[in-house]
């Protein structure tokens, strides 16, 4: 988890330099933490790429902005796994007759395998019978973005990209109200 918090003195000074302005520090502190939020989701998805072979949009992630009556907003990073269709698989497309190959699916980079039993359907992607008979069948799933994110790689860098963000943003906002009042 990663959690940025603004020190007693920083506030004290906002609230000094502002007192004159109306919500001028709901005014200096909702965009720059907005801010904060967009680089950290960027992050986010940049180092789970790293490791993982998943496209960006493809990693569920949600932020809930800050407005001037609530200071405070979050990343949220969806549960659940995902599809396997969402990263490395080939071949992609239905496979006919004596031709047809083995469905390979990689999920981590360096790693991959492949999956004897799996079938590949256009709109749906890798999916497996699960007895002798044709049907049932049962959609292939792989780890979710949540695990992804909670590798020890991920926490730290995001860490730093928000606090440098959020320091250069309170900056700038504060220029800006500053100048406008």
């Amino acid at each position: 988890m990663v959690a940025l918090q603004i020190g007693a003195q920083d506030m004290a000074r906002l609230q000094r330099t502002l007192e004159r302005i109306k919500n001028g520090v709901p005014k200096v502190l909702a965009p720059a933490i907005n801010r904060a939020l967009a680089k950290g989701r960027t992050t986010v998805k940049r180092e789970i790429r790293k490791d993982y072979t998943i496209k960006a949009k493809d990693i569920p992630i949600a932020v809930r902005r800050a407005s001037y009556g609530s200071l405070g907003g979050e990343i949220v990073i969806q549960q659940g796994m995902l599809g396997l269709d969402k990263f490395n698989v080939r071949p992609r497309g239905v496979q006919h007759g004596k031709k047809r190959r083995p469905i390979f699916a990689q999920v981590k980079k360096g790693g991959g395998g492949i999956i004897q039993s799996a079938f590949y359907i256009p709109q749906g992607g890798p999916y497996s019978r699960i007895g002798p008979s044709r049907f049932p069948i049962l959609k292939l799933a792989t780890i979710g973005a949540a695990i992804m994110a909670s590798q020890p790689s991920v926490g730290p860098e995001v860490n730093k990209q928000m606090g440098d963000t959020l320091a250069l943003r309170i900056d700038h906002e504060l220029k800006r109200v500053l100048a406008g009042a």
